[in-house]
């Protein structure tokens, strides 16, 4: 194999590794888990806000029926001293029924109260619920996709590994200066830094040489590498 044909399959081999590490830093899977990841926190957040108005509703309602309780044991109390022949007035006896009838007043609304907190409660125990499934499920989905991740940045980096290897070979008879030449150049002219030169396309670059120069190039014999006077890339003339 020639120099110049092994320095356009160095630069062949370049931008087949150029397209194999976009292909990994971009894989789809990665952006699919850092979207699932943010929805997951999001899932995250709004269940820990329902869970904490939740929790403060079962503490109102856990009071009020505590103080309804309190109620009630006091108009059992009261209950017992009137029909335990403890209140022999009349007087104290009327007393007491209308504080047993108020107690138990009291402890009906504090009932009804806790009712209504049950009810507000209700629909946030079962959106948690759902909330609860929905993590499952954007769990379950990041482990499928973090797997599939692993695989395909496996497949690319061996495939990687093995063109890098492909190109370390290739380079070889390839002068130092050269390849040094041509990297630089790589940098300004990407995957085009060396053009075969071509008389029936413009001379093969990218920048359509002009009459007298393309004529020049078709007398000039093969093997041939030089800097295009439009572009600068370097062209290579092959038999």
């Amino acid at each position: 194999m020639s120099e110049l044909q092994a320095l356009l399959d160095v630069q062949r081999l370049d931008n087949t590794i150029d397209q194999l590490r976009f292909k990994h830093d971009n894989l789809a899977e990665r952006a699919s888990i850092a979207e699932t990841k943010d929805e997951l926190v999001s899932l995250n957040a709004g269940a820990a806000e329902s869970e904490q108005i939740r929790d403060n509703l079962r503490r109102q309602e856990r009071d009020l029926e505590a103080q309804a309780s309190d109620f009630r044991e006091r108009a059992q109390d009261f209950d017992g001293k009137l029909y335990g022949g403890a209140i022999t007035s009349p007087k104290e006896a009327t007393v007491m029924t209308e504080e047993i009838k108020s107690l138990r007043a009291k402890a009906t609304d504090l009932d009804d109260q806790a009712l209504e907190l049950m009810v507000e409660i209700e629909p946030l125990d079962e959106a948690l619920v759902q909330t609860e499934a929905k993590r499952g499920e954007h769990e379950a989905k990041i482990a499928t996709l973090e797997a599939d991740l692993a695989n395909n940045e496996g497949e690319l980096e061996t495939e990687l590994a093995k063109t890098e290897a492909e190109r370390a070979t290739i380079a070889e008879p390839v002068d130092d200066d050269l390849l040094e030449q041509y990297r630089k150049l790589r940098i300004t002219y990407g995957p085009r830094a060396i053009v075969k030169f071509d008389p029936n396309k413009d001379g093969g670059c990218p920048v359509a040489m002009s009459a007298v120069e393309l004529d020049r190039w078709k007398h000039l014999p093969a093997g041939t590498l030089e800097h295009c006077v439009d572009c600068g890339r370097l062209v290579a003339k092959f038999d």
